[in-house]
């Protein structure tokens, strides 16, 4: 495969739920923390949508105006790491203030996957953090062609997609999840707010099949499925 292998991993509730108040409830500790510690056991590179990483790292206010962009071109910016946090963000709209993030017990340099919209200014911070980004696209984002150099440039052979909810969907459309793991917590979540782990607008006929369980001692379970040959 000239590509990352895809894993679909997702921390949801019975009812599919990828948030909600079950995730506060105390009696999911063993699955929730085998969720964590699991995507580094997967694979070097936790990768994200832009949502998720705005809501939970990437949210500082930033001056982009004091950067100065001479110099700065639209081609890749390869560092390398043992352990990759990869936020897909087709705009450049994610604010950082660190190069790193630290989750499950392993610290991951943050990797951006861009199109070539983004402002250069925007370029210039990511480079004066030590912040690594590669481009996918012009416009929209080329899924296939971030997965390639993933693989090529930074030797990411699975990549672990974490959600949210479009970037999983996104990537099921385009036919590019190879397995999807879901950690189930044993608790129906119920509220029409939230979203499930997959979000399209129009149904994808792409089979995947099951492969294996695991149980857990809080009642949850972890549910293992392939994508069809």
């Amino acid at each position: 495969m000239n590509r990352s292998r895809v894993i679909c991993h997702m921390y949801v509730s019975l009812d599919g739920k990828i948030d909600g108040r079950y995730m506060s409830e105390d009696e999911r500790a063993d699955s929730g923390e085998y969720y964590d510690v699991a995507i580094w056991e997967m694979g070097n590179a936790n990768a994200n949508g832009r949502r998720t990483a705005e809501m939970y790292f990437a949210h500082e206010n930033i001056d982009y105006d004091k950067y100065d962009t001479s110099g700065i071109d639209y081609e890749d910016h390869v560092l390398k790491a043992e352990y990759y946090w990869i936020v897909f963000d087709r705009r450049g709209s994610c604010n950082w203030s660190v190069s790193e993030v630290t989750y499950g017990g392993k610290t991951a340099k943050v990797l951006m996957v861009l199109t070539k919209q983004v402002n250069k200014a925007y370029l210039a911070h990511l480079r004066a953090l030590g912040i690594a980004y590669v481009f996918a696209g012009e416009k929209e984002m080329e899924l296939a062609l971030a997965l390639q150099k993933l693989k090529a440039d930074f030797g990411v052979d699975n990549l672990i997609l974490c959600g949210g909810a479009t970037i999983n969907g996104a990537f099921h459309e385009a036919g590019l999840i190879d397995e999807i793991s879901l950690i189930m917590a044993p608790y129906i979540e119920g509220s029409h707010k939230e979203k499930g782990f997959a979000e399209l607008n129009d149904y994808i006929g792409k089979k995947y099949v099951y492969d294996s369980i695991k149980p857990f001692s809080d009642g949850g379970i972890q549910l293992i499925f392939k994508a069809a040959e």
